[in-house]
């Protein structure tokens, strides 16, 4: 049995496998630990537990996971694919899990990566089996809490599904730069991939997907916990390496 976990800066998501077989997935507060603890004891001690950070792990997690055989994906695991990052030291352990879920999902193919989390990474793996790089922007919530952080009286906004083009309403009008900026932002880094890649294929992932996913085309599908099913994807390829 493995246990898979995916620390973002706001939740931790888990996945329990056995095998090929999915047995759970959820989500929960990073310091949950005693979800955690419910989950490995009404399914069994897993033998392994691989995590994909993109923090410091919580203490309170750290002391858990103790008792359990942890591996931590970095740049220097075994991967099914090459990375031409040029710093690829820094290079967020979800990003890399992401696109090894690309790398399963479309084989051979290239494939933008969107996953819309706290921030927005757009991630760029190409047919030949390499990580060419990607971009880093403020996700929707971050625009959001920029804006009532950094000025004197902005309120702080949730974002909305349906949000105007044109705000009527100093609210309305932050709602509009944030969510249809960050529409307009996505738009536009597909198209010029697009333009560089005509056979492109787009993945969106993350929580904020839900606001944008009613727009996509056939070549662009919605996913949604791509970091956990890279994890997956990297173990089994170390795994079927050791058989060979």
């Amino acid at each position: 049995m493995q246990l898979l976990l995916d620390l973002g800066n706001t939740l931790l998501k888990a996945a329990l496998w056995e095998g090929s077989k999915l047995l759970t997935e959820t989500s929960m507060d990073a310091e949950d630990t005693e979800t955690l603890k419910q989950l490995t004891e009404s399914y069994g001690t897993p033998k392994l537990c691989f995590i994909a950070t993109v923090r410091e792990i919580p203490e309170k997690l750290h002391v858990f996971l103790s008792a359990f055989n942890v591996q931590q994906l970095s740049h220097n695991t075994n991967l099914p694919f090459g990375i031409a990052y040029r710093t690829p030291a820094t290079l967020g352990a979800d990003r890399i899990a992401a696109v090894a879920a690309a790398w399963k999902r479309f084989p051979d193919t290239n494939v933008l990566v969107i996953d819309m989390g706290s921030c927005i990474t757009f991630d760029l793996l190409t047919a030949d089996g390499i990580y060419q790089g990607g971009s880093i922007s403020p996700g929707i919530r971050m625009r959001l809490k920029a804006m009532h952080a950094f000025t004197g009286r902005l309120p702080l906004l949730e974002p909305l599904p349906d949000t105007p083009m044109t705000g009527k309403t100093t609210s309305e009008s932050m709602l509009s730069g944030a969510v249809n900026g960050t529409r307009f932002e996505m738009q536009q880094y597909i198209h010029q991939y697009y333009k560089i890649y005509e056979d492109l294929t787009v993945i969106v992932s993350g929580g904020d997907n839900k606001y944008f996913d009613y727009q996509f085309k056939n070549s662009i599908f919605a996913a949604s916990n791509l970091v956990l099913e890279g994890l997956k994807v990297i173990l089994d390829f170390n795994e079927n390496q050791k058989l060979e």
